[in-house]
């Protein structure tokens, strides 16, 4: 079923891979509308965290989620990012049955330093607590899964064509942030000539840590007590109210603060991992037509 109305980009991936600062740039620009939160996790069919627990927003119908973009003008470019949209053969196929001439946003970022920053990430929001690194990876096979990017892309260009994705890299946006800018326009169809978004030298969503991780623990945790127990009206519900909301803007903004130093990888393990992830980097050399030798072991 194709709808009348249909977002002109969809931004799918990947987690911590430079995506908000993507976001803000396109929110910026005067002829782009964005969908009411950046992050509608309308297509995911499982959680967005570690990639089990059923998740159930796609069964509110595809009404709830055009309306999320009925404050934008007809004449804007409308779209929303969701980075975890990108780890689901099963979402690239829901997007392409509504809306298969959306175009696609991807952002990736080496595998290894990918996984690391959701580590620290997960640990400040409260998804684990109390355990390193190493642990992480040995129980949660997300860390992993999430920098599979060949592998995951595969299935986008099963329904979409390449000329409908823009493929962008962490490493070209700290080279030169105003040529990925000009071509994150230019893809879209936006006029480039002079504009300059306020975000363009930021960097947004830094490492950070939160004074009160317990609490933070808590909240998300809840919010898995009653997804687990299919309780998702409550969700809902308190979304629609913006209590959810207000829970998350306290864990992401307030409840937070600088993490410095930066804490470093154990060596044994970065080898490891590279390891792990080389298979799928040739792959990726290939789609990208592009040298990732420095991704690699």
């Amino acid at each position: 079923m194709v709808s009348d109305f249909s977002p002109d980009f969809v931004g799918i991936g990947a987690e911590k891979a430079a995506t908000d600062w993507v976001a803000a740039c396109l929110r910026e620009h005067p002829e782009v509308c964005f969908s009411k939160h950046k992050e509608l996790a309308f297509f995911c069919e499982l959680d967005q965290h570690f990639l089990k627990v059923p998740y159930r927003q796609y069964q509110r119908g595809i009404q709830w989620y055009e309306r999320q973009f009925r404050h934008c003008p007809a004449e804007k470019v409308k779209g929303e990012y969701t980075p975890t949209y990108l780890y689901s053969r099963e979402v690239a196929r829901r997007i392409h049955r509504h809306y298969p001439d959306a175009k696609l946003l991807v952002c990736l970022r080496d595998p290894v330093r990918r996984a690391f920053s959701q580590y620290l990430h997960d640990t400040r929001i409260g998804l684990i607590r109390g355990i390193s690194f190493e642990q992480a990876l040995a129980q949660h096979h997300s860390y992993v899964e999430k920098g599979l990017y060949s592998k995951y892309l595969s299935h986008y260009l099963e329904f979409f064509p390449s000329s409908n994705m823009l493929l962008l890299l962490v490493e070209d946006i700290k080279a030169d942030k105003r040529a990925v800018v000009r071509a994150l326009y230019q893809f879209l169809g936006l006029n480039d000539s002079g504009f300059v978004p306020p975000s363009l030298d930021t960097t947004p969503n830094a490492a950070s840590r939160a004074p009160l991780s317990w609490l933070n623990y808590v909240l998300i945790h809840a919010e898995y007590f009653l997804r687990e127990r299919r309780l998702d009206f409550l969700l809902n519900l308190l979304e629609d109210t913006g209590l959810r909301r207000a829970a998350v803007v306290f864990g992401c903004r307030t409840n937070r603060r600088p993490l410095a130093p930066y804490p470093p990888m154990q060596e044994d393990t970065e080898k490891r991992l590279r390891g792990e992830f080389a298979q799928d980097i040739d792959g990726l050399e290939k789609l990208l037509n592009r040298d990732l030798s420095h991704w690699k072991p």
